[in-house]
C-alpha cells in the first residue's frame, strides 16, 4: 500500500492511491504519505496540474474500517483522527496547482470527499458514489460536511447522507459531484487530456483563477489589494509570451514567470 507520484514532461503529476486489494481504502500511514506528497507538490513551481486516481480500477473506498477499533475508539480519539486525516487531505484542497480527479469504480466515503476536493472531476460511467456511513453509526464532522456541501449544495448533501444510498455516475453528474463523464475504456485518456490542456496554459493564470474562485466562496468583501491582484498577470513574462505568440499565430511556451 502506498501513495505513488509520477510526472510527465509537461509538468502533469499523477498521485496514485495504491492499495488495490482494499479498493484503495486509506490507512493512517497512507494519509500521512498523502499529506507529505501534496506538501511537496505545493512547493514545486514546475507542477502544472495534478491528477489524482486510484489503482486497480477503483478510485477510493475511504478510510479502512478495519482500523477503526484502533484509531477511532471513543470521542476524543475519533476527533484526533479527524484532525490529523483532514489536515492531510486539506493539502489537496488548498493546493495552488489545478487538480483533476480520474474516478473509476468505487468512490465512496472519504474517497468521495477526496474527489470533491479536486477542481475537475471526471468519472467513468460505471463509477459508484456515496457516503453510506449511517450504516455503521458514524457522522461526518462540520469540516467534511462543508466540503461536500460546497460542491453539491446542502440539500443534496443531506439527501446523500440520510439515505446512505450508493448511486451511479449519471446521478453524480446531475448533482454536480462530477464535472463530466467518460466511457469506462476512455476514462484515463479523458482525464489526462484535460490535465494536458491545463498544463499547456499559463500556469500563473491557472493558479490565480483557482485562488480567485476559492476567495469568492467567502462572504467577506474583497479588499483593494485583492481586486488589484486580478491585474498582476499583465506584469508577467507569460503574458508577453502569450500576446506575442497570439500575434504570430504560434503556440506559446509559458515559463511560469
Amino acid at each position: 500500500m502506498s501513495i505513488d507520484l509520477s510526472r510527465d514532461d509537461q509538468g502533469v503529476v499523477t498521485v496514485l492511491i495504491n492499495r488495490p486489494a482494499k479498493r484503495n481504502a486509506f490507512t493512517m500511514e497512507m494519509y500521512r504519505a498523502f499529506g507529505a506528497a501534496f506538501a511537496e507538490l505545493e512547493a514545486d513551481d514546475g507542477v502544472r496540474c495534478v491528477v489524482v486516481r486510484g489503482a486497480g480500477g477503483h478510485f477510493c473506498a475511504g478510510s479502512d474500517i478495519g482500523g477503526f477499533g484502533e484509531d477511532r475508539d471513543g470521542r476524543q480519539q475519533a476527533r484526533d483522527y479527524a484532525d490529523f486525516t483532514l489536515e492531510m487531505t486539506d493539502r489537496l484542497k488548498d493546493l495552488r496547482h489545478p487538480t483533476v480527479a480520474c474516478i473509476e469504480g468505487v468512490c465512496v466515503g472519504g474517497g468521495l470527499e477526496i474527489a470533491a476536493m479536486c477542481d475537475v472531476r471526471i468519472a467513468a460511467r460505471s463509477a459508484r458514489f456515496g457516503v453510506p456511513i449511517n450504516r455503521i453509526g458514524l457522522t461526518l464532522d462540520y469540516r467534511e460536511l462543508a466540503d461536500i456541501a460546497a460542491v453539491i449544495g446542502h440539500a443534496a448533501a443531506l439527501e446523500m447522507l440520510i439515505e446512505g444510498r450508493v448511486f451511479g455516475a449519471e446521478e453524480a453528474l446531475a448533482k454536480g459531484l462530477v464535472t463530466r463523464l467518460a466511457d469506462d475504456a476512455d476514462i484515463a485518456e479523458e482525464a489526462f487530456a484535460a490535465a494536458s490542456r491545463i498544463a499547456a496554459a499559463a500556469p500563473l493564470v491557472n493558479r490565480w483563477h483557482k485562488k480567485f474562485i476559492q476567495r469568492l466562496r467567502l462572504s467577506e468583501p474583497l479588499s483593494e489589494a485583492e481586486k488589484d491582484e486580478a491585474y498582476a498577470c499583465f506584469d508577467t513574462e507569460d503574458y508577453r509570451l502569450g500576446r506575442d505568440a497570439f500575434a504570430r499565430k504560434l503556440k506559446p511556451a509559458f515559463v511560469g514567470r
